[in-house]
């Protein structure tokens, strides 16, 4: 019994068992709420959130083939569940065994990963850990290099989320951005840029999250020097060649088009 504690349903508060529902009161109004309108309360007798953690990590670290995916297809969802997973998740390094897994896996498991990462990225704990944990915004900006179409759009989509959350996050991606490159060596943005140049094959939706990565990205740097330090870098690798071939072909998608002219004003 030590290892469980009690959740209200539906609302999922937990309750602490050391203290009195009266002391409680400010953190239970759904459930004082409720009492006054005659309904029954539910409570759900639970294992901790630490022990649910604990094991959830065990099982990812240590499992392998149709038990890793279906532990790594089941996150998304317990997430969903239960937002008070998301702290605990990311207060118990959860973010680094998803880049450890990650890494060893193929493109499937990755996206299961990302569907996961995209999950507790909607809540506050867990968007703060991912700007606190820069090695997940690597992990991101390398799997843009990826061969699966699917994995280099979901990580666009979720470093582009990044980004609009906060303008402080724009220089925490061109560091990610910088630190990977810098490891590869190669050019800062060469990731981008690969896929800007179609390596992978044609896909307009692609080029779109990259240029409204780059252009959301520097649009709200805080000086000069750091504005020019991503175009220069991007000027080098041959973004110009890139916007003329598209803005001469008139089959180029007008979204698209537009933010190729938003990057050169």
């Amino acid at each position: 019994m030590e290892e469980c504690t009690l959740q209200l349903s539906p609302h999922g508060n937990y309750l602490d068992l050391d203290s009195s529902l009266a002391e409680q009161r400010d953190d239970l109004e759904s459930f004082y709420e409720d009492v006054t309108k005659g309904k029954k309360p539910i409570l759900i007798l639970r294992t901790q959130l630490s022990v649910r953690v604990h094991s959830i990590l065990e099982k990812l670290y240590n499992s392998q083939g149709p038990e890793l995916r279906r532990s790594l297809f089941s996150l998304k969802q317990l997430f969903q569940d239960d937002k008070d997973l998301v702290p605990e998740f990311v207060a118990s390094e959860g973010l680094t065994c998803f880049i450890k897994v990650g890494a060893e896996a193929d493109h499937n498991y990755q996206n299961y990963i990302l569907r996961a990462l995209s999950q507790i990225m909607l809540f506050v704990d867990g968007m703060n850990g991912v700007i606190n944990h820069n090695e997940t915004v690597q992990w991101l900006y390398t799997l843009t290099g990826s061969l699966s179409r699917l994995v280099v759009k979901t990580s666009l989509k979720l470093l582009i989320v990044f980004v609009e959350y906060a303008e402080s996050n724009s220089p925490l991606l061109i560091n990610a951005v910088n630190t990977v490159d810098g490891r590869r060596g190669v050019k800062p943005w060469s990731y981008m840029m690969e896929v800007l140049e179609e390596r992978n094959g044609s896909d307009t939706e692609l080029l779109m999250f990259a240029m409204t990565l780059i252009n959301k990205t520097v649009a709200v740097l805080p000086d000069q020097d750091s504005f020019y330090d991503v175009t220069d870098s991007l000027e080098q690798l041959g973004m110009e060649t890139i916007i003329h071939k598209h803005m001469t072909n008139k089959g180029t998608e007008p979204d698209l088009r537009a933010q190729f002219i938003i990057y050169e004003v």
